[in-house]
């Protein structure tokens, strides 16, 4: 039964219940190994970096057909499914403290691999950069609270977060596949997955923004003295010759009434909540590209904010306020083999789940034995499946 319709990310709290999530670990192992053995692990990392993919895998276990949970608890699930088979891929990270963990659950997942010294630090840099970017560099109003970095023995990788906007009571989703990434500060995404598409917003990692970055980073590098004196100049023009108006988005893709507040991309800076030392600091050791600008300890949104802003009225070098976010409204026919927790779109039954189960790890012994009629069925089940997904 084909099923389509659009997936949002509304926040949602609370947690699966335990006998649901522990259902979802045993199908999703099943499901993972089963892949491994017919793929390998870049092509699930490959998929998991697809946000349609992803969400019909979420719904699949079972989950919610349009939660921000869907994000969280899948990939809460897929930690404890790579831990119950034997494939060369683990999870970093996770929601909220979880998330704090990520540097050391690399190093432990490295040492398990046995990645060395180098590749290990660039695994560490790449989360660091990730979750900088999609919270200073891409200023689109949503917060990042869950940060989820999948490994190989390789030292691949794919990183799913999350970020939230409380005020709209939405989440969006940020998907980076390392093959695919050419420029870690520009166009970096795999894909980033929202219902509503902001209309203007801070957008360093745009390809229209690389004159921007250069000019942020020369102006990072002329010390704080001077950075003060063409802050004060930039928020003289912005109150007195442009006007707060111009920089106000009044027109988004929701009918939700909120404050304009969200969406002003510039308003006058205030110096004092600006770090100056960090600013020291950076003029001291002369950054070389907004790379390293975004990896230097303490550079957050209201430094980056406030180097654009002069970027802008002062040097003329604007940055894209484009909103970067490639799902929107995406007719996709999602797959239910068990039900939802919500009972959309029917309620789970245990026995049918538990039964799935069991013909999944059916054909995983079958695939071990090298039965080849088991692996013809899979086959011919994943040919339907592409099949469905080019009609759609």
């Amino acid at each position: 039964m084909g099923i389509s319709g659009i997936a949002e990310l509304p926040l949602h709290y609370g947690k699966a219940p335990r006998w649901l999530f522990q259902r979802m670990v045993k199908l999703a192992s099943e499901m993972l190994e089963i892949m491994y053995n017919e793929f390998g692990e870049l092509k699930i990392m490959e998929r998991l970096s697809n946000p349609i993919w992803f969400q019909a895998f979420s719904n699949v276990l079972g989950f919610d057909w349009h939660s921000s949970g869907s994000t969280t608890v899948t990939c809460g699930v897929l930690r404890e499914a790579l831990n119950k088979v034997e494939i060369n891929l683990a999870l970093a990270g996770g929601k909220g403290r979880k998330s704090l963990e990520t540097i050391n659950d690399i190093k432990s997942i490295s040492n398990k691999f046995g990645l060395n010294e180098e590749d290990t630090a660039k695994l560490e840099e790449n989360s660091r950069l990730t979750a900088k970017v999609d919270n200073v560099a891409l200023q689109d109003g949503f917060t990042i609270y869950h940060h989820a970095m999948l490994i190989s023995r390789e030292g691949k990788w794919c990183v799913i977060q999350q970020g939230m906007n409380i005020n709209l009571k939405y989440a969006r989703r940020y998907h980076w596949f390392s093959e695919d990434i050419r420029d870690m500060v520009e166009e970096p995404h795999k894909a980033i997955s929202c219902q509503i598409k902001m209309e203007r917003v801070l957008n360093l990692v745009d390809r229209e923004s690389a004159e921007a970055r250069k000019t942020i980073v020369d102006i990072a590098n002329e010390g704080p003295t001077k950075i003060r004196r063409y802050l004060a100049e930039a928020n003289r023009i912005l109150c007195r010759s442009e006007g707060i108006d111009k920089w106000i988005n009044k027109s988004i893709t929701t009918n939700r009434r909120i404050s304009s507040e969200d969406y002003i991309i510039y308003k006058p800076i205030d110096e004092k909540r600006i770090d100056w030392r960090k600013l020291e600091e950076i003029y001291s050791v002369k950054v070389e590209d907004f790379k390293n600008l975004l990896l230097h300890p303490g550079i957050g949104p209201k430094t980056i904010r406030a180097l654009s802003l002069i970027s802008e009225l002062i040097y003329n070098e604007p940055p894209s306020k484009r909103d970067p976010v490639t799902h929107i409204y995406d007719p996709v026919k999602w797959s239910y083999t068990v039900g939802g927790k919500d009972g959309i779109p029917y309620p789970i039954s245990k026995k049918h789940y538990d039964e799935v189960i069991l013909e999944l790890r059916n054909i995983v012994e079958a695939i071990r034995r090298d039965e080849e009629e088991k692996r013809m069925a899979f086959r011919n089940l994943k040919r339907i499946s592409e099949k469905w997904s080019v009609e759609i």
